[in-house]
């Protein structure tokens, strides 16, 4: 017994201290490389699905990104107008969105996309900042 209970506290604590940082983290559940996920859960006791998608932005326009997901499919995710937008954790607008970032969507029961994730890949960023040094616009 005292065994098993050496064991068993080192993976409890591990736990207690990797819990809060994925509190508020949808995504922290995923396996790594994920791409496309399609999640049921009951919110307030009715079914809904939640819908997560990730990969390279390809295109893009007012309403809708085109990613290219880690699988290689090439996916349209309609945004709402209303979507909450972060890029590098900052509060933005899907209008600042660049070709070759990296965006996350979350979606319910297949509407547009109310959350929109980015962030930049360490050569997309030296890119931009080369960019705006010379003068020229950073847009994608």
């Amino acid at each position: 017994m005292r065994k098993l209970s050496i064991l068993i506290l080192p993976v409890l604590a591990a736990c207690m201290l990797a819990a809060p940082s994925q509190a508020g983290n949808p995504l922290a559940g995923l396996p790594a490389g994920w791409s496309h996920a399609t999640v049921n859960v009951l919110i307030k006791r009715q079914p809904h699905t939640l819908i997560y998608d990730r990969g390279r932005v390809v295109a893009f326009t007012s309403s809708s990104l085109t990613l290219r997901e880690g699988d290689g499919s090439v996916v349209v995710i309609n945004v709402s107008p209303s979507a909450q937008v972060r890029i590098a954790g900052q509060p933005a607008s899907l209008s600042q969105v660049r070709r070759l970032e990296i965006a996350t969507t979350i979606s319910i029961d297949g509407a547009p996309a109310t959350t929109v994730r980015v962030q930049i890949p360490p050569g997309v960023a030296a890119a931009i900042r080369r960019e705006i040094r010379r003068g020229g616009a950073a847009t994608g």
